[in-house]
């Protein structure tokens, strides 16, 4: 009697091997000053140090070390070299340098690791952005003077024209313009400190049966924002809301409800400017 079963392939063994590397680093173009007498000219130099660097890349997986299901992972380790003569590490960089050039590559490797201070946030900042004071709600509006804002595309409540929004983006316009405050298109507002935008969102059930008729508003400013734990990340993050409905405001008031978002504001921003 015949069996259909069939013996499973065998799958590839799985492997775990590192790989080293060293190389040769040099460190240029750390600029100090060197000041002479009073009077004199200030000049720049430069201060050369060179680093070995170790690299090791441990993988594991499936077809390794190239597979496509094969984990690599590398880590690093420097150690300072002070070469009695420096000239022998010169030309050792012409020399790398020359051969990559005679076989059409480049100098710098594309392999290279990228090398950045583990506190390269303060030493560009001038100070640890983590170490900061954590800041009151509204200090996020603080020297806020223009932002964008589109309320045109608003969608009118029953019985209102189709102007309803165009006519509320000028009242508003002239509200912010009257408190100091420009108001310019969304896209606009790319070219300004932080890119604010105010955007304003109306929703209403029911129909012209004022009965079970009721509607809600909330607005939201959006900046952009820089994480403290790592300043390369810059996000869109919502600074400050409003929010109020028909309970507060009577049917046949909903323009007035929107507008309140901009009495609001203005209060707040007056607050902390």
């Amino acid at each position: 009697m015949k069996s259909d079963s069939q013996t499973p392939a065998p799958r590839p063994p799985r492997a775990r091997a590192s790989l080293w590397g060293l190389g040769l680093v040099l460190i240029t173009g750390l600029l100090l000053p060197l000041h002479g007498p009073l009077g004199a000219q200030e000049r720049r130099t430069s201060i050369d140090r060179f680093w070995i660097l170790w690299e090791r890349t441990d993988v594991s997986g499936e077809n390794c070390p190239n597979g496509p299901r094969c984990i690599r992972t590398s880590n690093y380790t420097s150690r300072l070299f002070s070469p009695e003569n420096r000239q022998q590490i010169y030309r050792l960089f012409g020399m790398l340098d020359g051969n990559a050039l005679g076989k059409g590559q480049l100098a710098e490797h594309p392999d290279a690791p990228r090398i950045c201070q583990h506190n390269a946030a303060e030493v560009a900042l001038g100070f640890n952005p983590e170490r900061l004071a954590r800041g009151e709600k509204l200090d996020v509006l603080h020297g806020l003077r223009a932002f964008g804002m589109d309320l045109r595309n608003l969608k009118p409540p029953p019985g209102s024209s189709d102007t309803f929004g165009t006519t509320l983006q000028a009242e508003m316009t002239a509200l912010f313009q009257q408190a100091g405050i420009r108001i310019v298109h969304p896209r606009e507002a790319r070219d300004l400190p932080g890119e604010p935008v105010l955007k304003v969102f109306f929703s209403h059930t029911g129909g012209n049966d004022r009965c079970d008729y009721s509607f809600s508003v909330f607005a939201s400013l959006t900046q952009t924002v820089l994480l403290s734990r790592d300043i390369r990340v810059k996000v869109d993050a919502g600074v400050w809301s409003y929010s109020t409905n028909s309970t507060s405001f009577a049917a046949g008031d909903e323009a007035a409800a929107i507008r309140s978002v901009a009495a609001a504001l203005i209060t707040d921003i007056n607050r902390v400017n």
